[in-house]
């Protein structure tokens, strides 16, 4: 199981404009139009046991997500995560049949269960269903060079996700092994751009999940 470690910042409008003029003017980005549904069986079992089971959309791709044990401190992320592309007709047939029940699902999942400590779901007979989504354009940048001080490669992604109620959240992420000694640099870098933000304080998921008052 691969540990996400990744530096989240939110910023306002005006910081996120300067901010993606400044990137453009770097590197082309690579431009994901995103739908994220996001699933979880009857009661929210799967969240009460802190997980998410995600389903992304980005152009005709799907990837399919599992996050257990996310934490927001001081604006980096840490959470164990699995994650593949669903690529056969098979496999994408499957996961967005309706309805979709947890025990076939189960099968699919495999030892992602037991690796994210969600075998204790696994005779539960009941469907999934989609809780809601969220859209998110994200611009991603890979630096070749990185930014100050921090002369190695970086990949920042730069968020603007639509959440229920119309409301919109603007995010710079940046996923990196040594977010911790990276985001001093990070930081110093985007305040000579002009550019505040502050740490997030909680998941995109989180959010979502605020938002919808989904309880």
């Amino acid at each position: 199981m691969a540990t996400e470690i990744e530096i989240k910042r939110i910023l306002d409008a005006p910081g996120y404009a300067r901010l993606r003029a400044h990137l453009d003017t770097l590197v082309a980005p690579e431009r994901q139009e995103q739908v994220n549904h996001y699933l979880d069986l009857p009661n929210a079992a799967l969240r009460q046991n802190g997980a998410m089971l995600r389903l992304r959309r980005v152009g005709d791709r799907l990837i399919l997500t599992l996050k257990a044990r996310a934490n927001v401190s001081n604006g980096v992320l840490r959470a164990q995560e699995l994650e593949r592309e669903l690529t056969s007709a098979d496999e994408r047939a499957f996961w967005l049949q309706q309805p979709l029940r947890w025990t076939q699902a189960v099968a699919r999942l495999g030892d992602w269960l037991e690796l994210t400590g969600l075998a204790v779901l696994a005779d539960r007979d009941e469907p999934l269903r989609e809780v809601g989504s969220t859209a998110n354009l994200r611009c991603v940048y890979r630096l070749p060079h990185g930014v100050d001080a921090w002369q190695q490669p970086l990949t920042l992604e730069l968020d603007h996700t639509r959440y229920p109620g119309d409301v919109d959240r603007l995010e710079l992420e940046c996923e990196h092994a040594d977010a911790v000694a990276l985001q001093p640099v990070l930081e110093a870098w985007l305040t000579a751009q002009g550019v505040a933000t502050v740490p997030a304080t909680e998941t995109k998921y989180a959010q979502f999940l605020r938002l919808a008052a989904i309880a």
